[in-house]
């Protein structure tokens, strides 16, 4: 208790008042706040619980729990390619698909929906109130929300497409020109200075 009104003591000082006036200030607050605010409390939990809540009921409508389905893809490839390189064929496929579940079950443990809900909850929660939550779920179960979830990964991969073709075409070359011109002109320079 005594560290707690130390705390408090410490950041609501008031210029010109000594510490033991302040004491007696905060001590009914402190009583109430640990005996009769009990209720208020209970409720900020409460809030905080349904805030969760409407995080979460948000997160599932907007698929999170299939955002990592493209890893899994990924490592099952990665897994089928290193066996095909190493040599592996059909006699030896009960080798690849073994390992291939270890894999899975190496995810599942770390990117299930399971695993990754709390840190995503705590993630969203502080971007948008729980009356926020419900504007976005409403969205996401309308017609359009659902059009945009079906098209969301298809979209998603061509734009990046869209992106990294701008980039290999017009950025890197720029990019390339600008480096060459910096070399140019350092060396000019430094040629200027010896």
């Amino acid at each position: 208790m005594q560290v707690m009104t130390v705390s408090i003591e410490a950041g609501f000082h008031i210029p010109g008042e000594t510490s033991r006036s302040m004491r007696i200030h905060l001590l009914p607050l402190l009583c109430w706040l640990l005996l009769g605010g009990v209720g208020i409390t209970n409720s900020v939990m409460a809030d905080e619980t349904s805030h969760r809540a409407s995080a979460e009921r948000f997160l599932k409508l907007a698929n999170a729990e299939s955002m990592t389905a493209p890893v899994y893809d990924q490592v099952e490839r990665l897994i089928t390619a290193h066996f095909s390189q190493m040599g592996g064929s059909m006699q030896y496929e009960s080798v690849l698909r073994r390992y291939q579940q270890q894999a899975r079950q190496m995810l599942d443990q770390e990117l299930a929906w399971d695993a990754l809900r709390d840190e995503l909850v705590d993630l969203y929660l502080p971007l948008f109130s729980e009356e926020e939550f419900e504007q976005l779920a409403q969205f996401y179960q309308s017609p359009a929300g659902r059009k945009l979830m079906k098209y969301l990964p298809q979209l998603t991969r061509e734009s990046m497409a869209i992106s990294s073709v701008r980039v290999k075409e017009y950025i890197e070359p720029g990019i390339q020109g600008l480096l060459e011109r910096m070399t140019e002109e350092i060396e000019a320079r430094q040629q200027g200075l010896r």
